[in-house]
């Protein structure tokens, strides 16, 4: 078997990676591909066998915790040892710059792959999709720039983690698909979205759950914002009053995501808060 060659992702890989996620459908768009770069410029790597392209994955790192996502071979080299050789350089990464616990969503078909490189599964990280039309929203608020070290540390009490950086991108990106919920200055929740190829993706979308009241309301917001098209939101099946939101709307459930860990399995979240994962490649 020839060992590919792995090397560092850069912006001129974009075209390559925008292949790859057309071949598996995953609705992840350039802007998205070009944050990952932002957010991790060590962290995403190409594999390429001789001097064809054949693999991505990306790498982030919280502190202590990393995730890997985004984990795709071509078709016509799939089981030879690429996709193993990729997770094998973003847990080096991960584990070099100090992540004692690395997370992932795995879809069903890459899952013995995980389970045979050390991880274990948690719980199923569950899909739901649906088109929304407009609904009562109330005490619910544009989310501004000025809002966001408030929302971070609510992100932070919830996600367990500081994702204080890709929160301010994701607003600066995508304003009108974030709200807040707050009361006496007091932020209680928030929801998160952006642009799909086919939908909006919710995420993340977190509410304190001494004030679940908001939670409902925070989709509400953004189904306003977008009457007419669809959502897409993934949910910790633990999470069971988000579920009961989404269904009650009537969103269809797709297939699901198995939440793993490797190392240390650090359990950092307080799932009661959250209601929607920020993205299944990064936590």
């Amino acid at each position: 078997m020839v060992e590919p060659l792995i090397r560092v992702m850069t912006y001129g890989d974009i075209d390559f990676v925008m292949r790859l996620q057309e071949l598996v459908g995953w609705g992840n768009t350039r802007a998205d591909a070009e944050r990952s770069l932002f957010y991790e410029p060590q962290g995403c790597f190409v594999a390429s066998l001789g001097d064809v392209d054949v693999g991505i994955v990306n790498s982030f790192l919280y502190g202590d915790v990393g995730f890997i996502g985004n984990l795709i071979v071509v078709t016509e080299t799939r089981g030879g040892g690429v996709g193993e050789a990729l997770m094998k350089t973003a847990i080096d990464r991960l584990t070099r710059d100090g992540a004692g616990t690395i997370r992932l969503d795995g879809v069903l078909k890459a899952i013995p792959l995980y389970e045979r490189l050390g991880f274990k599964g948690e719980y199923s990280s569950l899909r739901y999709s649906g088109v929304v039309v407009k609904a009562p929203h109330h005490s619910i608020e544009p989310l501004r720039k000025e809002d966001l070290d408030k929302v971070s540390e609510l992100d932070r009490r919830f996600f367990g983690l500081d994702r204080a950086l890709k929160l301010k991108r994701v607003q600066h990106d995508f304003p009108e698909l974030c709200f807040k919920a707050s009361k006496g200055g007091v932020i209680h929740g928030f929801i998160m979205a952006k642009t799909g190829t086919s939908n909006i993706r919710v995420g993340p979308w977190i509410c304190d759950p001494k004030h679940g009241e908001y939670a409902e309301p925070l989709i509400n917001a953004l189904s306003s914002a977008v009457s007419g098209r669809k959502l897409w939101v993934g949910i910790p099946e633990q999470n069971k009053a988000s579920v009961k939101i989404v269904t009650a709307k009537g969103f269809s459930q797709m297939p699901s995501s198995l939440r793993m860990s490797y190392g240390a399995h650090r359990k950092v979240e307080n799932i009661s808060g959250i209601f929607g994962i920020g993205a299944p490649d990064k936590g």
